[in-house]
């Protein structure tokens, strides 16, 4: 099975949670680490790749409570 990923990207004045080659956001959010919760809660085990303003990706893994 393939690792799941989502994206944290900034779209205008607020930060969207999108899914690769997804057309539409699966959640808006005001802050980036508002954007971040419900990406989380999207897939879990999801790899969130957070942009930043300059267009740069960071890699967040996976939170495993076990």
């Amino acid at each position: 099975m393939s690792q799941q990923e989502l994206f944290v990207v900034h779209h205008g004045s607020v930060w969207a949670v999108k899914r690769p080659d997804a057309e539409r956001s699966s959640a808006l959010a005001e802050t980036q680490a508002e954007a971040i919760e419900p990406a989380r809660e999207l897939e879990p085990r999801a790899v969130i790749h957070v942009q930043n303003r300059h267009g740069e990706f960071r890699q967040l893994t996976p939170f495993d409570p076990e």
